[in-house]
């Protein structure tokens, strides 16, 4: 997404879009925390298949907020939850699987200890 932020930024515009920012920075954030899976799963002292799970629990949530947060800045919402975007639901289905995920790793990590 930084391309794009780039591209906006040489033509001479003052900021770029909100969303578009928030697109970016989230995609970071997340890879970040898809990265750290590698630390929680060998912490972990669950099986194989249920970190499995919690990984891919992650991977979609991560997918769905950034589909979310893309969607919103091209179709130039300004705010999501003032306007009730229809992006919002993704957000809204992404929470789920992200608690759960982080869930199943924090007590494999516990229990490890």
């Amino acid at each position: 997404m930084g391309y794009p932020i780039v591209a906006i930024r040489v033509k001479g515009a003052p900021a770029v879009p909100k969303y578009l920012m928030s697109a970016h920075t989230s995609t970071l954030l997340h890879g970040a925390v898809l990265l750290g899976l590698v630390w929680a799963a060998w912490l972990s002292s669950l099986g194989m298949s249920w970190e499995e799970v919690a990984a891919w629990l992650l991977v979609v949530s991560s997918a769905l907020v950034a589909v979310k947060d893309t969607l919103n800045w091209l179709t130039g919402v300004q705010d999501e939850f003032g306007e009730k975007a229809k992006s919002a639901l993704l957000g809204a289905l992404a929470a789920l699987p992200e608690t759960v995920g982080i869930g199943i790793f924090v007590v494999g990590v516990i229990q490890a200890l």
